[in-house]
């Protein structure tokens, strides 16, 4: 049941502010991948949270919200890989329609790799 528990997305581990939104575009890192860019500002927390964007030029109502569930769940099942305590902001790039889920699981794992070792925040 514990690992159930930890296989949740629960709303403390979401951004859902505008403002939190703004202050990982304007003081966190970018990692730019095929199908997806990710902004990445190390938190205070005990957990890392994500935050999903995906604008109209990605396509339909059901590509946008077919492309954020897929997002969600690859971040619920790889918290463990995330490199410390980050707020992530995930960004559709207009061409994403192609990419299956493995594509996407590996491009995020990729930018979470590129993370390690990631310095302060920038001014």
């Amino acid at each position: 049941m514990a690992e159930a528990a930890s296989q949740a997305f629960p709303k403390a581990e979401r951004l859902r502010r505008r403002s939190e939104f703004e202050r990982v575009y304007a003081r966190g890192r970018k990692v730019v991948a095929p199908h997806l860019v990710l902004f990445a500002l190390e938190n205070s927390l005990l957990h890392s949270r994500l935050g999903i964007t995906v604008t109209r030029k990605v396509g339909s109502a059901v590509e946008r919200n077919r492309f954020k569930r897929r997002l969600r769940e690859i971040f619920r099942r790889n918290k463990g890989a995330i490199p410390g305590r980050f707020d992530l902001v995930v960004n559709a790039r207009a061409h994403i329609g192609p990419a299956d889920y493995q594509r996407l699981q590996a491009e995020f794992l990729s930018c979470l790799e590129q993370l390690q070792g990631v310095g302060p925040e920038r001014a």
